[in-house]
């Protein structure tokens, strides 16, 4: 898909299709009324072609006049996407979230999830959460129930433990949401199962750690605390206002352990990172040795009784990976979006692309860091540019003098053509944490020079196919940028970031007032399998 509004998002489907039916039989008979027969049949057989689609968004930030700033100047958002709706408008504040879950990294606090994180390709139901875990994505249901969280959970004093047998699971971690009788979300987490005489000896132990996106409110929610003799459960705020909440989890043989977080607001985002056998700790010590008591780990979706197994064999060291849960996902792309309404802001209500800026001055910056999305297989990425022109605008008397100093009254309208991009500095690099930000020591660069400079590089011409839809120069991206030189697929269902940051020089004089620059940028995705990332010219870069 290709759109001429000053930014792409391209794709391609590499599609294969086989379908058959196989059936086979053989008889033999003797005599005239009876036989032998046997049948092999193989039905309902099927090949589905594959996908490959390119999801891209981004967050823009811009160091220039701040609209209705009466006349500030400083660093704010221009667009993003996706970017909630606000205040009854069509358009966004500029930073990005996904219905209320901060995934910026602009702005004046750092969200516990990034642009990576953005749930882009799946397409769970809108009563459905959408689950990440060791790579696998799940859409799971809350459990609804006409209790509150205290009675669903059933916990007696004299047992020390939940009495509601249908969500223990024997040597296991159990996890859930819950919505209660009010229609609250709630996150249960419950260890192990009552009387269970598979146990050891030794008890059990377990800790968790739950963070939750900036933006979302479930700040407010606290553990329902089952208040037990060994129990350690802590919710706080942590340093940069994001949101933590921890347990650590010690109790005796054959009983249970666990607690509930909530109220869990509408919208969120979690990462449940659960440390378990050796791997758990008591009040941020590690005090435990030999553990293995618990053997699996396992998300109930919609009711009790049926399971997501995330993990069979938990192991002794019981050091898992996060759990993510989002309450919401799936983003559009390409032809689906909504332009040129996308690019808009609050600062920015009446944009039309991208990157459309007016009254830039020397001294001035913009970023943008685009976050890229692969659906269902992998695939080699190139970074595009096309439709590179330059325009020098009014010819003002200023100008005339910095073109010819000694004979400015000889340079005619036809002399200025315009060199914006020649003292446009221009950075390209893999935002690892992306965070909008260029990291000099940490951070690998794909290009540094001037905008003229990186259209030169992409084999741009400047003027050439200007009112054309293609794009004219690529440059291929590399999913292990600093592991040789051979070129590394990017995996499917996992995001990365790239930056690009523009700088008008500050030793520019009068020679580029007025002017005008404009170019397309975009991306395109080749699937892996049966390609070598040659790119479909054959080079590699353009």
């Amino acid at each position: 898909m290709e759109r001429n509004d000053g930014f792409q998002l391209s794709r391609r489907k590499a599609l294969a299709a086989l379908g058959g039916v196989g059936v086979a039989s053989a008889g033999a008979g003797l005599g005239t009324s009876a036989y032998f027969s046997d049948e092999e049949s193989f039905e309902n057989n099927s090949l589905s072609a594959g996908e490959l689609d390119l999801k891209v968004d981004w967050q823009q930030t811009y160091n220039g006049p701040i609209p209705n700033g009466d006349g500030e100047v400083g660093e704010h958002p221009v667009n993003a996407y996706p970017d909630t709706a606000v205040d009854g408008q069509s358009y966004g504040d500029g930073l990005q979230d996904l219905d209320g879950v901060r995934y910026s990294g602009a702005g004046e606090l750092d969200p516990v999830f990034d642009a990576a994180d953005v749930p882009a390709c799946c397409d769970c139901a809108e009563d459905e959460y959408y689950v990440t875990y060791g790579g696998e994505s799940y859409c799971v249901s809350a459990i609804s129930g006409d209790e509150s969280t205290d009675e669903f959970y059933d916990y007696d004093t004299g047992e020390w433990s939940s009495l509601n047998d249908d969500i223990q699971r024997r040597n296991t971690t159990v996890l859930f949401l819950y919505e209660d009788d009010e229609g609250d979300i709630h996150l249960f987490i419950i260890n192990n199962e009552l009387d269970n005489t598979r146990s050891s000896d030794n008890g059990f132990v377990a800790s968790v750690t739950v963070e939750g996106a900036e933006g979302s409110q479930w700040l407010n929610a606290a553990w329902i605390d089952q208040d037990e003799p060994g129990t350690d459960i802590d919710a706080y705020q942590d340093a940069n206002g994001s949101n933590v909440a921890t347990a650590d989890w010690a109790w005796q043989n054959r009983k249970t352990d666990g607690g509930v977080l909530g109220t869990l607001d509408e919208d969120f985002a979690l990462r449940v990172t659960p440390a378990l056998n050796n791997a758990a700790t008591y009040d941020g010590n590690s005090v435990f040795q030999d553990q293995t008591d618990i053997e699996r780990l396992v998300l109930l979706d919609g009711d009790t009784s049926t399971e997501v197994v995330l993990e069979d064999t938990v192991g002794t060291d019981g050091d898992l990976d996060p759990i993510v849960i989002h309450s919401s996902c799936g983003i559009d792309s390409g032809a689906e979006l909504d332009t040129p309404a996308v690019f808009r802001s609050q600062n920015y209500p009446d944009q039309e692309h991208l990157v459309e800026l007016d009254d830039v001055k020397p001294g001035d910056t913009g970023e943008i860091t685009f976050s890229l999305h692969l659906c269902d297989n992998p695939g080699y990425v190139w970074f595009m540019a096309g439709n590179f022109s330059q325009d020098g605008g009014t010819l003002t008397e200023p100008e005339r003098v910095a073109m010819n100093e000694s004979d400015p009254g000889s340079v005619t309208e036809s002399d200025d053509t315009g060199t914006l991009a020649d003292y446009v500095d221009v950075t390209l690099w893999y935002d690892d944490d992306c965070d909008n930000t260029y990291d000099e020591e940490m951070e690998t660069p794909i290009f540094e020079g001037t905008l003229a400079g990186l259209m030169d590089e992409l084999g741009v011409a400047e003027g050439a196919d200007e009112e054309s839809d293609d794009f004219s120069g690529m440059l291929g991206l590399d999913a292990d940028p600093n592991d040789g030189d051979d070129v590394e697929c990017f995996p499917a269902q996992e995001g990365f970031c790239i930056g690009f940051e523009w700088e008008v020089s500050t030793e520019v004089g009068n020679v580029i007032q007025g002017d005008s620059v404009g170019f397309d940028l975009g991306f395109y995705t080749e699937q892996c399998r049966h390609n070598d990332g040659s790119g479909p010219d054959g080079n590699g870069t353009n």
